[in-house]
């Protein structure tokens, strides 16, 4: 705002007193109206320039989180089910143990003794090697009476030996010069022997366990005897039959396989 010189405002008021106008009162008041007037003038330029406030846009969302809030949650009925994994693992555990020999029974038993001291020499599956072949009724060919097979078991054969099984064997007995010794096995216990001589003749001779079963209960209930080096398959026989006599149930056994082969 331009300041008025004092001789001007001098000559206004000379002028105005002359003509009876009014004089300083006048002017004061021309004044005061001035400075309203300017700041009113000066009010609509502050307001044509308002400050303009910055938005920030917003940040993007991690593709974890994105991923996170999109994926299905887990149904509540989980929650019970993972409770009792524990004890549902635990009962599997259990039913994973390694059975017990009684539980397994006398052929499963002697499926471990045929694995660890037979299959060496007549092959894993009885197909034979350096001893015979066992395998596809083979072995029931050489001995048609467990007590021969017993007998076979326990006493060791050499290659200057006799021949063994059946005398009228289609293809003749078998020749101990044909193959390696037959190491003896008096070493194991006699429900050893009888029982890996039962594995034998199912899982190779093909015989089945109604067969098999008075030397199978003979094996669990009998009173067994000493199989010394030299046992004959006659005294071997003899030992069963004994226990056939005085077990009722061994007795129904025999004599409902005796009616079978006649019938």
């Amino acid at each position: 705002m331009t300041e008025v010189p004092d001789y001007l405002l001098e000559r206004s008021r000379e002028r105005r007193a002359a003509l009876g106008v009014g004089g300083d009162d006048a002017v004061a008041a021309t004044t005061d109206a001035a400075v309203p007037a300017a700041a009113a003038a000066s009010a609509p330029v502050a307001a044509a320039n308002p400050e303009i406030e910055k938005v920030e846009p917003p940040k993007p969302i991690a593709p974890w989180v994105l991923a996170a809030q999109e994926r299905k949650k887990i149904p509540v009925w989980m929650a019970p089910v993972a409770l009792f994994l524990p004890v549902w693992a635990f009962m599997i555990w259990g039913t994973l143990e390694e059975p017990t020999r009684e539980a397994e029974g006398p052929i499963a038993a002697g499926s471990d003794i045929y694995d660890n001291r037979c299959a060496t020499c007549h092959g894993g599956g009885g197909g034979g090697g350096i001893g015979y072949q066992l395998n596809n009724g083979e072995v029931l060919l050489t001995f048609p009476e467990t007590a021969g097979h017993i007998a076979w078991v326990v006493n060791a054969t050499d290659n200057t030996g006799p021949a063994y099984g059946a005398p009228d064997r289609e293809g003749g007995q078998r020749q101990t010069g044909d193959r390696g010794n037959m190491p003896s096995f008096a070493t194991l216990e006699a429900k050893e022997i009888i029982e890996v001589v039962l594995y034998e003749r199912q899982a190779h001779g093909l015989a089945t366990n109604a067969q098999l079963a008075p030397y199978i209960l003979w094996v669990e209930e009998g009173v067994l005897p000493e199989f010394e080096p030299g046992i004959s398959a006659q005294a071997i026989a003899a030992s069963f039959e004994l226990f056939v006599r005085e077990n009722e149930e061994a007795r129904e056994l025999v004599e409902l396989l005796a009616e079978e082969a006649a019938g």
